[in-house]
């Protein structure tokens, strides 16, 4: 009896033994097919694909296509190893990469390369038809099938309005006139004088869109010094054409004409013909349309009954040379009279046109004359 049931434990023993062994094989065999599902599985994602690829372009951060898309890009004041750099200081704060819609094929699909908030490039990813003999479950890789590159939106611009007579420089390179998109522009300053004097300075506006990063343009003036643009200031900072010399002798001869000028007008002495032809004569142009309106006015001074003037200031605020002997110059002055109506406190903004009548600035004349308001800019 013992003996049959040593047996028979035996037997159970070895029965559950192989139970147990083909229960693993099968589990071994499932865990395999499993196994072998989910690496082809796994190699068949796209995204597998597009992290190498991406990995790739990290890691290097160049290659020939992108060094193409680059060369293809124009770059006129650039070199091909300068642009280079700049790409790859871009490129060095990563790739990465975004699905977007595919309009080749139902076969292929399309993602975005992305550097920051900005879109470098597109690959194209098809599956891998040529390992179709070796995938068990008909998953089949997918493959760089094509990449293109844009680097377009790295481009910036550069606009910058200047005189005619300068020079704009961009990286050593002078800009020429094919970069122009405004010609001839009037100084808002000079804008009553160009029909009268046709040789009076005009600005430019140049307009450069093929910088592939950043590049501040270099300005030259005239006699080719470098010129600081003050983004604060207006025109005017272009139009400080005169010599110290200049500027000296301009100041003086306003400071004069402003005295003589305003006791004039004022009506300062009893014979205003005699003050006009003894005191400010001298400083008018013969013939001009000024001297006849100090003529024309005398008739009125004399029933002005001023007393005294006295001059607070005389300021020169600009000197601007037309060329040829000619300058617009703008004043201020404040100055106040005594006399029969009492005490009366006046400004002066003046703009005139004076005339060097002997080339070396030794006989200035005033051509030209009008009164305007500082807040306004109306002219009188």
């Amino acid at each position: 009896m013992m003996e049959k049931k040593k047996k028979s434990g035996r037997f159970y023993f070895l029965f559950l033994l192989v139970y147990i062994l083909i229960a693993l094989g099968v589990i071994a065999f499932f865990m395999t097919k499993v196994w072998g599902f989910a690496e082809e599985y796994e190699a068949a994602r796209p995204a597998h694909t597009m992290d190498a690829y991406v990995e790739d372009l990290n890691q290097n951060l160049w290659n020939d296509q992108v060094a193409q898309a680059i060369a293809d890009m124009p770059h006129e004041v650039q070199s091909d190893e300068e642009c280079a750099q700049v790409v790859k200081d871009m490129l060095s704060a990563g790739i990465s990469y975004a699905r977007t819609a595919s309009t080749d094929s139902a076969d292929s699909i399309n993602y975005a390369l992305r550097c920051g908030d900005k879109v470098i490039g597109k690959v194209t990813l098809i599956e891998d038809s040529s390992l179709a003999d070796q995938v068990q479950y008909g998953m089949l890789p997918w493959i760089v099938s094509g990449a293109e590159f844009d680097f377009s939106g790295l481009y910036s611009s550069v606009e910058v309005t200047v005189p005619k007579s300068y020079t704009v420089m961009l990286n050593g390179t002078t800009l020429g006139s094919e970069y122009i998109i405004e010609d001839d522009i009037q100084f808002d300053l000079l804008k009553d004088y160009y029909s009268s004097y046709p040789k009076l300075p005009v600005m430019v506006t140049y307009r450069y869109e093929h910088i592939i990063g950043e590049l501040d343009p270099v300005i030259l003036d005239d006699h080719g010094n470098e010129v600081l643009i003050d983004e604060s200031r207006g025109q005017e900072q272009f139009l400080n054409n005169c010599s110290d010399a200049e500027l000296a002798k301009l100041t003086d001869f306003t400071e004069r004409f402003a005295e003589r000028y305003q006791s004039y007008n004022a009506g300062i002495g009893d014979d205003p013909a005699t003050v006009y032809v003894n005191r400010l004569a001298g400083y008018i142009m013969p013939g001009s349309d000024l001297e006849f309106r100090m003529k024309a006015a005398q008739d009125g001074l004399g029933w002005a009954h001023t007393n005294s003037i006295n001059i607070e200031y005389t300021i020169l605020n600009s000197a601007v040379s037309f060329g040829e002997g000619v300058y617009l110059c703008d004043y201020s002055s404040a100055f106040t009279t005594k006399g029969i109506n009492g005490t009366q406190d006046f400004e002066n903004n003046i703009k005139m046109i004076v005339i060097d009548k002997t080339g070396d600035m030794s006989d200035l004349r005033v051509a030209e004359m009008s009164m305007y308001k500082k807040d306004s800019e109306e002219s009188q």
